[in-house]
């Protein structure tokens, strides 16, 4: 019987049971594909992050669902590098600022870990950012949603990001997202039409005053009915906001105050920082932070 390490960390929050929880097994060589999908369906989160050797980066992280792996997964790619900070490792043994250079499988990523005591924060690039509009029959998506046409903001387009396949749908208040009462199964049905993978619902109503727009996240496809705090989804919702006029960059960059979770109690905040690249296109950094809340062992048969 093999025993391994596992934790349960809280990403997008410095508070305990806010954020998203992700699980993470900080040292994951030698498990298959087989025993990664099945710890993830054990854990029973939204997703599980596997860190693992790589030639091309300084390490390699694959993210499951207890259904499939995925892409990409922001949450819980925030949660493996406090796990790696908090064990030392990667260089991460004193106080200071860090690079890591990550092997996905939408490419390298790159993130920046500052040190200090107890506090880790992360800069988290998002995957490189391709927005375009997005057309289908607004009826066709509101009952799925369970909403109103009337209900989204008509002043901005729906858009999807290629790089991800998810879509973004603005609406005009946070009530609606509020009181939202979605069809999983028709909205299942919807996106395996449209090759949708995600679907971001925004708003520039927001709980807090700071904040600059409020999400919620769903995603039939990977099994996934509502997700707390969607890392994925924040870097191309940073880049709509600039792309519609709703956050301005000045000298190049801006830094957007995003929410999301309050409505499902589980509160998470980043701040999605997005510059203009030498080439015109945008791209985008997750800041934020995690807690550990279960640090354990598994056994595997």
């Amino acid at each position: 019987m093999k025993r391994i390490r596992i934790r349960q960390v809280d990403a997008f929050t410095d508070k305990i049971f806010g954020g998203n929880p992700a699980g993470v097994v900080s040292a994951a060589k030698g498990l298959t594909d087989e025993e990664m999908q099945s710890i993830a369906k054990e854990m029973n989160l939204s997703e599980t992050a596997f860190v693992l050797p790589s030639d091309k980066a300084d390490f390699r992280i694959r993210w499951f669902t207890p259904n499939k792996e995925v892409l990409f997964c922001g949450h819980a790619t925030v949660a493996s590098l406090h796990v790696l900070a908090q064990e030392g490792k990667f260089g991460m043994d004193k106080d200071g600022i860090f690079n890591c250079r990550i092997e996905s499988m939408v490419g390298i990523l790159n993130v920046d870990v500052m040190k200090e005591g107890p506090s880790t924060n992360i800069v988290l690039q998002s995957p490189p950012i391709e927005l375009v509009p997005e057309r289908f029959k607004s009826s066709e998506l509101t009952q799925a949603l369970g909403t109103q046409e009337s209900d989204i903001e008509d002043r901005w387009p729906v858009m999807r990001d290629r790089t991800v396949d998810y879509v973004y749908i603005p609406f005009k208040k946070l009530a609606t997202l509020r009181n939202l009462n979605y069809d999983y199964n028709r909205l299942e049905k919807f996106g395996e039409k449209h090759e949708i993978k995600g679907f971001t619902l925004l708003t520039t109503e927001t709980f807090e005053k700071n904040s600059n727009v409020h999400s919620r996240f769903f995603s039939p496809y990977y099994g996934i009915k509502e997700d707390p705090t969607t890392g994925s989804s924040h870097g191309p919702l940073g880049a709509y906001l600039v792309l519609n006029g709703l956050a301005k960059l000045e000298q190049g960059k801006v830094e957007i105050r995003a929410e999301q979770g309050d409505i499902i109690g589980r509160p998470g905040r980043m701040t999605v920082r997005v510059t203009r690249k030498e080439d015109g296109k945008l791209q985008a950094q997750l800041i934020s932070q995690a807690i550990t809340v279960i640090d354990g062992e598994m056994n595997l048969p």
